[in-house]
């Protein structure tokens, strides 16, 4: 069972990161709609909310303010 959780973890860890990828291929605009459309209350841990975080770690990095 351990060995399935630390497979699972690795797996989502791929994920982010290709996810981290994509995004950075992103202009701000397409970022900024990106955003919008993601909910502002999505569950923590949720991959709604994963993917939000993502998004505006992104937006900070590479959009001016």
């Amino acid at each position: 069972m351990q060995v399935v959780a630390v497979e699972l973890v690795a797996k989502l860890g791929d994920a982010i990161a290709a996810i981290r990828d994509h995004l950075s291929g992103m202009d701000c605009v397409k970022l900024q709609a990106l955003e919008k459309r993601l909910p502002r209350n999505a569950q923590p841990g949720s991959a709604e909310m994963v993917m939000l975080l993502l998004v505006l770690q992104e937006m900070k990095r590479k959009c001016p303010s």
